[in-house]
């Protein structure tokens, strides 16, 4: 593949990411001829061939949102993106995008964009124009626990205001960090969220699907090749990162994963356009057979980012589209942090589609229950957290498809013997779903006749896909319900860390409830409405 900055063989650029392409020809062509080049020709560091696409010149060099994800190592390394102009374009001049960083408002150190770009439009009918420029860098050799100023320029001469973030700590420590989904582009629900989120400075945030809502959530494709793009809107992502970045992702890592209505009329199973807005540690797709998937460590938990999208039976896209690697990469993923040493205590799992919901809306899948529960108790998975529904809803802990006890607001979770709790955590600023089938432990009543449902295929469920048709029927897992309430609003994890081998650790987490009506929240002093405490014996995994 011929770049600006010299040539990738296309035997490697197939299994390369966009940071493997910028590394590759720093280490060929020297750093100094890719970052000279990348001021003169006007885009910074190689894509691959679906990422490659040189900005039309406009005079403007303005920049837009911004927002951060932590790097592969989160003490040491941070993604920073912005954006300029917008969906419907023209496509801004940007020649030479790049982000100044240091320990105050001097700096002292300039890196130059990894890549600069446009989202690729394929060449199907009604597809719309993705004219926003995105650009980002990844800033290296960081020091952990640290906080760093930063700001980012299209062009060397006009700057963003300035703005910080702080490294991640090295070791078990005590940290808080949030989670959510579903989260659209209301200024009545969707900001306030963010809003609340940044308010309770939490470390990271994880953002389990369902982001901008550009995307109709399904029929984009035949056999995986996009064919049409109706209610295709890309100027969603605008709004999108409008709303999160100035209040919360431009200072507080913003780790994203792919709902349904991530699955765009795009390449690469629909998630270019996701993959070129986020940059984050993703895993190699060769491995894992996913674009889209990732893990990282802070302290004493792990983190495991899914495409639930791989095994629903209720969206079936992209239906087995990794062959089954996802699932052997979780696998090895839970093993390598079950491992004696790891330093790990408490595996979180979050991905779009519930395991378990009671509501009257999607519901349970029981394409991805099938297939994952099973790893998720083999390796004592402490927390799943899913979005889908909009709306919160908390298990009690469940093994084998068996809840093992009632765990009302307030108590305690023992994961190492009671099992995994599941936490639908939706309720991020878009529609609320409100019907309810079946019992509680707390929370809102039914207001529909029947048990819970759960879509199923009637053939066979396996990690390459499930076969037959997908019916939505009774859940055969009773009264695991333990809260549950339709509202906007988003979990918040306290950990506290052991202070030796064989300490208590634990995980406090609480639904946050905004003060809110039926048109949209009303305040930003929330209030805790649901929690349980997860305890282990640093080291018993």
């Amino acid at each position: 593949m011929e770049t600006p900055y010299g040539e990738i063989p296309e035997k490697l650029v197939k299994d390369m990411t966009v940071q493997e392409m910028h590394d590759y020809l720093k280490a060929r062509y020297r750093r100094r001829s890719v970052l000279k080049g990348a001021g003169v020709l006007g885009v910074a560091a190689a894509a691959g061939p679906l990422f490659w696409r040189q900005s039309a010149a406009s005079a403007s060099t303005a920049t837009a949102p911004q927002w951060i994800a932590y790097g592969a190592d989160p003490t040491s390394e941070m993604y920073v993106s912005w954006s300029a102009g917008s969906a419907g374009g023209p496509s801004p001049a940007v020649p030479a995008p790049q982000v100044r960083w240091g320990l105050d408002r001097h700096y002292g150190s300039t890196e130059f964009a990894a890549f600069s770009g446009t989202v690729p439009v394929p060449a199907i009918s009604g597809e719309p124009a993705e004219d926003t420029v995105y650009s980002n860098a990844l800033l290296q050799g960081l020091q952990p626990n640290t906080k760093y100023h930063y700001s980012v320029s299209n062009d060397g001469v006009n700057w963003s205001a300035d703005t910080t973030f702080t490294t991640a700590e090295a070791g078990a420590s005590d940290f808080r960090f949030t989670m959510v989904g579903d989260e659209a582009t209301f200024d009545t629900s969707s900001l306030p969220i963010a809003q609340v989120i940044a308010a309770l400075r939490p470390r990271f945030n994880v953002v389990v699907g369902d982001l901008s809502y550009a995307g109709d959530g399904s029929g984009y494709y035949t056999n995986g090749v996009p064919t049409g793009a109706s209610d295709f809107s890309p100027a969603n992502w605008d709004a999108y990162l409008g709303i999160v970045g100035p209040v919360a992702a431009q200072s507080i890592p913003w780790h994203v994963g792919v709902g349904n209505h991530e699955m765009e009329p795009l390449a690469n199973f629909g998630y270019v356009g996701f993959t070129t807005r986020f940059p984050q540690a993703y895993a190699k797709q060769k491995v894992t057979g996913s674009p889209v998937v990732q893990s990282f460590t802070y302290g004493n938990v792990a983190i495991i980012q899914l495409d639930g999208n791989d095994l629903s039976a209720e969206i079936s896209d992209n239906n087995g589209y990794t062959e089954g690697k996802q699932t052997a990469w979780l696998a090895n993923e839970l093993a390598r942090y079950r491992a004696p040493g790891s330093g790990i205590d408490f595996i979180v799992v979050g991905f779009h589609n519930c395991v378990f919901s009671s509501n009257t809306t999607h519901g349970s899948d029981g394409g991805i229950r099938t297939v994952w529960q099973g790893l998720f108790d083999h390796y004592q998975v402490d927390l799943v957290v899913n979005g889908h529904v909009h709306a919160y809803e908390r298990t009690n802990p469940v093994i084998g498809g068996e809840v093992t006890k009632v765990v009302p607001s307030g108590g305690t979770v023992h994961p190492a013997t009671d099992g995994t709790t599941y936490i639908n955590a939706g309720g991020g600023g878009q529609d609320l779903y409100t019907g309810w089938y079946g019992t509680t432990g707390g929370g809102d009543p039914a207001n529909a006749s029947g048990p819970p449902l759960i879509w199923e295929w009637t053939g066979t469920d396996s990690a390459t896909g499930g076969t037959g048709t997908a019916e939505d029927i009774t859940d055969p897992v009773v009264n695991y319900s333990a809260y549950r309430h339709a509202n906007w609003s988003f979990i918040s994890l306290d950990v506290k860390a052991p202070r030796f081998a064989g300490d208590k650790t634990s995980m406090l987490v609480r639904g946050i409830d905004p003060a809110q009506n039926s048109s949209g929240i009303t305040g930003t002093s929330p209030v805790v409405m649901d929690s349980v405490r997860l305890e282990r014996r640093s080291g018993d995994g």
